[in-house]
């Protein structure tokens, strides 16, 4: 009367089985093959067959799709219990009875125990655990989702903590490679440039998102267009600095030569200079370099303050030497022409 089958093709042959059965089928499995059987076992549904399913995972954490398979499977009136038992799991002890009469399972069995023994055993193993306790409640309604940081304006790498806690869901996932996550938790971060983080949270009816925004905070650093005027050119000419660092810039300029310095902050502050005073946020300052000449400005803002200083350092114009010396020549060499005439 009772037939038993063993397989290390167990999926495939649980498949076929499944639409051979007429009245009753009992199959304990885990989330991989569940969502292998999904065609045919809702196909069957339809037709009348009766259906069991114990799902056996190593932790608590339902996906999304095992919920939506399982949701379509109790709409049909089949029964879904889930086992969170991680030892049973890894014994991969999975087998599935069909119509109270033929077991097919992965493992192999001792041969010596008689096929009717052997299905009485996982006949009342699979009872055993198919009880009210471990009957599989789908979350429904309404998800309660709290999702924020302790900081959501930031200085690039700095480490804030991301905090989550929801209610009524089976499955919840933050992006940028956190990925599944628990109901409650947090984590600790750090980014580069603005970050949008967001929360899904799903369940058999809902899905629901959140987002967090941090934002890197970034003032204006203190940066100058230095020019100087070329009495050649006749007219302002920008130059770099010979050494510079975020705190202090070196320049060479021609004594004598008119300095121009000009700046363009964009957001909110004061911005001053040691000797200039308070000044407009954007704006220049000209002066006649005569000799060595510093300057210090600072940029405050509510949340920090920089500093900025710029050092001249003075060189006679050798064109202008050259060009004197060669009109020199110039003349020297007419006069002496004359003279000679």
């Amino acid at each position: 009367m009772y037939r038993y089958f063993q397989s290390y093709d167990f999926n495939s042959e649980i498949e076929k089985e499944i639409l051979r059965s007429n009245h009753l089928v009992q199959v304990l499995i885990d989330e991989f093959g569940f969502l292998r059987l999904k065609k045919n076992l809702l196909e069957k549904l339809e037709d009348g067959l009766s259906v069991e399913i114990i799902l056996l995972c190593p932790n608590d954490k339902k996906s999304i799709k095992m919920v939506n398979l399982a949701k379509k499977i109790t709409d049909l009136n089949g029964e879904i219990y889930f086992v969170n038992n991680e030892d049973l799991l890894k014994k991969n002890d999975f087998f599935g009875i069909f119509d109270k009469v033929y077991l097919i399972s992965k493992k192999n069995y001792d041969k010596d125990i008689s096929n009717e023994s052997l299905f009485r055993e996982k006949n009342s193993f699979f009872e055993s655990l198919s009880i009210k306790s471990n009957f599989l409640n789908l979350f429904s309604g309404n998800i309660d989702v709290l999702f924020e940081s302790d900081k959501t304006i930031v200085k690039r790498k700095e480490i804030f903590k991301l905090s989550w806690k929801v209610k009524n869901s089976h499955e919840v996932e933050i992006n940028n490679q956190i990925g599944l996550v628990s109901d409650q938790g947090s984590i600790l971060k750090s980014v580069l440039n603005d970050t949008k983080f967001e929360l899904i949270a799903k369940n058999k009816d809902f899905k629901v998102k959140k987002i967090v925004f941090i934002k890197i905070y970034s003032i204006d650093s203190i940066d100058f267009e230095v020019s100087v005027e070329d009495k050649m050119l006749n007219k302002f000419v920008q130059i770099s600095p010979v050494s510079f660092s975020e705190i202090l810039d070196n320049y060479a300029v021609f004594n004598n030569q008119k300095v121009r310095l000009s700046w363009n902050i964009s957001t909110e502050g004061r911005f001053y200079e040691s000797k200039l005073g308070d000044l407009n946020l954007k704006g220049n300052y000209e002066f006649i370099f005569s000799k060595k000449k510093n300057f210090i400005f600072k940029y405050l803002t509510e949340n920090s303050i920089q500093s900025k200083k710029l050092i001249f350092h003075g060189f006679d114009d050798k064109r202008i030497e050259n060009k004197k010396s060669t009109i020199q020549k110039i003349v020297d060499k007419v006069y002496s022409l004359i003279r000679f005439k």
